[in-house]
């Protein structure tokens, strides 16, 4: 042992000065440019967020879309050359539509033929809503084979099958993230 001790080569310095030094207004000065550059922050980070998301890196992701499994189900959704499903987000507008403007019409239109052609779009609708799950069904268990077949040491999430559901009916170019593989190419 050394009969010198060594100090932190400073004084303490005084609470009133060290309370001081961390101290920070809780309103700023200018609050019309804080509220601006804050703006500013949030969508520079939303930006960047949307391009790592558009780029494929997990990072940027919300957690229900990463993982190599997650992956995986959008590059096999991705990769279908025909999918039923996509027809049902713009039946669903179509239906809408109709239905809106046959009720404006409903007084120069026969109020028989307006029912028709509603409950005609509507069983349309549901046809394609109906043969969505079905197809979204046999996707899951293909892509789950396919996936446990490629990947033996890989850990398949369970209870995937809506996220399957949700990414066949979106429209290709409205899917988020971005599709990263061109129709027919399939993962492995």
């Amino acid at each position: 042992m050394s009969d010198s001790t060594t100090g932190k080569g400073r004084p303490t310095p005084k609470r009133k000065d060290a309370e001081a030094k961390r101290r920070r207004d809780m309103i700023p000065a200018d609050r019309k440019l804080a509220k601006k550059q804050a703006r500013a922050r949030q969508e520079e980070q939303w930006r960047k967020q949307q391009e790592g998301m558009d780029a494929g890196i997990e990072h940027y992701m919300p957690a229900r879309d990463r993982g190599k499994s997650s992956r995986f189900i959008r590059d096999y959704v991705d990769a279908r050359r025909f999918s039923i499903s996509e027809a049902v987000m713009p039946a669903m507008f179509v239906m809408i539509i109709t239905m809106m403007v046959m009720a404006a019409l409903v007084t120069t239109v026969a109020p028989q033929t307006a029912a028709t052609i509603v409950n005609s779009i509507t069983w349309v609708t549901y046809g394609l809503l109906f043969a969505s799950i079905v197809e979204a069904t046999i996707v899951f268990y293909r892509a789950k084979a396919r996936f446990k077949t490629n990947h033996p040491r890989e850990e398949w999430i369970p209870r995937r099958w809506f996220y399957v559901f949700a990414r066949l009916i979106m429209p290709r170019r409205f899917r988020q993230p971005k599709p990263q593989v061109n129709r027919g190419e399939y993962p492995e």
